[in-house]
């Protein structure tokens, strides 16, 4: 593993990005090319609610409110990241308080005493002076080594760790932005926002996973969540996109 920053620091960190349960969302099963969404009746606490004729979109929901509305999007030749920049500019207006947190500049030397405790629905921070930070969020666990935060502000940032994945955390003690992004065969994202206080519409957390064919057509999983327990969440959304295109 290598080309790791801690953007709160200097140097290099040893980062574990290891799944926990659910499985973790970058398995490495083939990706299909679809036509039409398969949307069953219902998948573990999720309800299917409604379904677009044309087999491009449906909807779901938990008996606790937190809903999941499926997409088949096609990419027409654009980068996927591109096509999904106005479903997260869409995301960003459910938690605004969280969207786009300021990044703290660098500091050559941490403090011992300098530390981040941040805990948000689904989301763990933990990062101290001495160079540890553990991120765990709803499948995915970051297990990092630098020179440490400081104050209740903490931005890491890794590359390529060796498999592909990229991961980027923003996180104040407030709220949190997280992208993890696959560069390998087929197309893998997510995107998370989490924040302790609630947005406009009752959510803590919003977010999507993304995956499909590089030349698409992807399959996206938009997550609007009210409660603060997302791993049967996350289990369910991952096994609606394993149905559709695989992985």
């Amino acid at each position: 593993m290598r080309n790791f920053k801690l953007l709160t620091s200097s140097g290099l960190i040893a980062l574990s990005l290891a799944a926990c349960a659910p499985p973790h969302p970058h398995g490495k099963g083939p990706l299909k090319v679809i036509s039409t969404l398969d949307c069953p009746d219902t998948q573990g606490d999720l309800t299917r609610k409604s379904a677009a004729t044309d087999g491009n979109s449906c909807v779901y929901a938990t008996e606790g409110g937190d809903q999941v509305t499926l997409q088949l999007i096609a990419l027409d030749g654009k980068d996927p990241h591109t096509a999904l920049a106005p479903l997260e500019t869409q995301l960003k207006s459910e938690l605004p308080a969280v969207a786009d947190p300021p990044k703290t500049p660098d500091k050559p030397e941490a403090s011992d005493k300098d530390s981040v405790d941040i805990n948000l629905p689904g989301i763990h921070i933990h990062a101290r002076g001495d160079g540890h930070t553990d991120v765990d969020t709803a499948g995915v666990h970051v297990n990092a080594n630098g020179h440490g935060a400081r104050g209740d502000h903490a931005d890491v940032e890794i590359g390529d760790t060796g498999d592909g994945h990229g991961v980027t955390v923003n996180a104040t003690d407030g709220g949190a932005q997280i992208r993890m992004d696959e560069r390998g065969s087929g197309f893998r994202a997510r995107y998370i926002l989490a924040s302790e206080t609630a947005g406009p519409h009752g959510y803590r957390m919003a977010g999507y996973e993304a995956r499909g064919p590089s030349s698409g057509p992807i399959v996206v999983a938009q997550v609007l969540a009210k409660s603060h327990d997302h791993d049967d969440l996350s289990h369910d959304v991952r096994q609606l996109l394993r149905r559709n295109v695989g992985g």
